[in-house]
Parts: C-alpha cells; sequence; structure tokens
C-alpha cells in the first residue's frame, strides 16, 4: 500500500511524499495520513473495492453543506490505474483531532461531555432536518422513492439472502438465520408506522467518527460517512450506541430532543442486524459470532413485545 500512495502522490501532486502514516482503517478501506515538502499533510483513504472513492467523496459533498461539524475537504479521487494503483483513493482533507469514541468519557470533565455530548446531537439533528422532497434513495439517484418502506424493503430482502449465503458459509447459526425469516415475515408490522421524511443521513454516525478538539473540550469534526442517503432518520440512530456512545449519552439525548417514532425500539434492532450483517457479507470480512447473537437477540426480544 506504501508504493500505492506514493503513485498517487506523485501522480497528484507532482511530488513524492516524505512520510506514510497508518491511521486506521474497517470494513472497506485503510487510512493513511501523508506528509509531503513544505509539510504539507494530506489523508489518503485507499478502497478494497472500486467506485467507493467517489461515492464517498459525493457524499462528504452533500454532508458538508448541512453539516454543523466539520467535514474533510475532499481534494480529488484517483481511480485504480491511474496512478498504477491496485485501489481506488480518495485524497482529502487531514482534520488533527482526538477521536471520540477512543476516550475513557468518565475522565472528561462534566461540562466538556456535556457540550460534546450536545455538539454530536445537534449535529445529527441538523443532518436528519435537511429533508429530500422527492423521496427516498441513493443521493446521486435518477428517480426516488416516495415510501420508506417500498424503497427499504428490496433492500431488507437482499441482506436476508445474505443471511443465507452466510449461513451456507458456516458463519451465521440456524438461530440467527430464524431470526432473520422471522423478522422479514413481520416487516409490514414493523413498518406500519410511515416514515414522514425523507432524512439525510451519514450512515455511520458513531463516536469512531467524530473528532474532539486537542484538549476535548468540544467536537469539531465528522468522518467517514458510509451508505449516506435519503432515508429514515432513525436508520442512523442504533450508531449512538456504538463504541462508548453510551457514556457519552448520545441516543438518550436525541430521544430528548427529538421524538422518537412509536415503533422505534424494533426498528432500531431491525436496522443493525440487517445493517451489520450486509457489512460483513459486502466486506468479506468474518462475522464475529457473539456480536451477531447479541444483535440477534435483541431483534428477538423486540419482536416479542
Amino acid at each position: 500500500m506504501q508504493d500505492t500512495i506514493s503513485n498517487t502522490i506523485f501522480y497528484f501532486y507532482h511530488v513524492m511524499p516524505e512520510e506514510i502514516r497508518h491511521l486506521g482503517g474497517g470494513f472497506y478501506g485503510q487510512v493513511f495520513l501523508v506528509t509531503f515538502p513544505e509539510n504539507r499533510q494530506v489523508v489518503a483513504k485507499l478502497y478494497r473495492f472500486a467506485g467507493l472513492a467517489a461515492k464517498e467523496a459525493g457524499q462528504l459533498s452533500v454532508l458538508a453543506a448541512h453539516s454543523l461539524l466539520r467535514i474533510p475537504r475532499v481534494f480529488g479521487v484517483v481511480e485504480a490505474g491511474q496512478s498504477h494503483s491496485a485501489y481506488d483513493v480518495l485524497l482529502m482533507e487531514y482534520l488533527e483531532g482526538v477521536g471520540a469514541g477512543d476516550q475513557d468519557v468518565s475522565a472528561i470533565p462534566n461540562g466538556a461531555r456535556l457540550r460534546i455530548c450536545e455538539q454530536i446531537v445537534d449535529n445529527l439533528i441538523s443532518l436528519h432536518e435537511t429533508v429530500h422532497t422527492e423521496g427516498f434513495g441513493l443521493l446521486d439517484a435518477e428517480t426516488f422513492c416516495p415510501s420508506w418502506k417500498d424503497y427499504y424493503y428490496p433492500i431488507a430482502r437482499s441482506i436476508v439472502k445474505k443471511a443465507y449465503a452466510l449461513h451456507e458459509k458456516g458463519q451465521l447459526t440456524e438461530n440467527v438465520l430464524d431470526i432473520f425469516e422471522r423478522s422479514i415475515r413481520c416487516f409490514d408490522e414493523i413498518f406500519a408506522c410511515p416514515v414522514k421524511k425523507a432524512s439525510l443521513i451519514h450512515g455511520d454516525y458513531n463516536t469512531w467518527n467524530i473528532l474532539l478538539t486537542s484538549d476535548k473540550s468540544g467536537a469539531f469534526a465528522v468522518i467517514d460517512p458510509y451508505g449516506c442517503c435519503w432515508a429514515d432518520s432513525e436508520y442512523d440512530l442504533y450508531q449512538l450506541d456504538n463504541a462508548n456512545g453510551k457514556a457519552w449519552g448520545l441516543l438518550k439525548r436525541y430521544a430528548e430532543k427529538c421524538q422518537l417514532s412509536p415503533d422505534f425500539p424494533v426498528k432500531r434492532a431491525f436496522y443493525e442486524l440487517y445493517t451489520e450483517i450486509s457489512h460483513y457479507y459486502d466486506s468479506g470480512v468474518p462475522v464475529i459470532p457473539e456480536l451477531v447473537q447479541r444483535q440477534a437477540k435483541a431483534l428477538e426480544r423486540a419482536l416479542s413485545l
């Protein structure tokens, strides 16, 4: 990957990097901080699958127009082959800060903790209050669906097929597959309450993707959207409890500021299990059995309420 980054930087900036430092990664790519002459710095994100760099560049552009917190500026996309690279690469602004998801929240002074919680939640509300009047769908779709239920059902059905495929590979148990079968049969009941607004969602809004200022006195930036689109705003919300989100009190504060739908508990469990299984299948990353079992049990309990 180091050679890929060097080739990409030379192709785009006509200079060779002086230092390349790995920042992290996830299901779909790896992120590096690149320093080149005159102490200029840029983030290079390498994607395992074609098309994701351009897609994220578009998502960042839309989010930047509506986010209260900073969104990294996009400098360019270099597709695989352009710079003798095996990867698509997104070049973007480096925002220096510390990850909210890496913090011991109990060690943050109470005033700063409450301020950070408020900033993270208010930013998400700002995104969700951005409404697409044409309906639900991908940001770059040519047509949109007026009904969230009608838009999301084929997606949910496709994820059930992914669950079957993972089961055949021995990565999902019969019990988890049974919960998929039961939940998709209950789809009309789970989503009986119409979603009235096609909201802008980040798609991966958890504290791993929130940056705090260096002194940890406030939140200042959001990174790494995935699946950003026009959707049910509640599709974003299970992520608020991920990482150390519960310790920050994010979902609790969101619910205090925005009324959740009566069927939110079951929708939340449905979205979490279905979305996470889709990520495992799409990325090829092996399923974490104990995590999926916990998510499946949560949906099973929600279905019985």
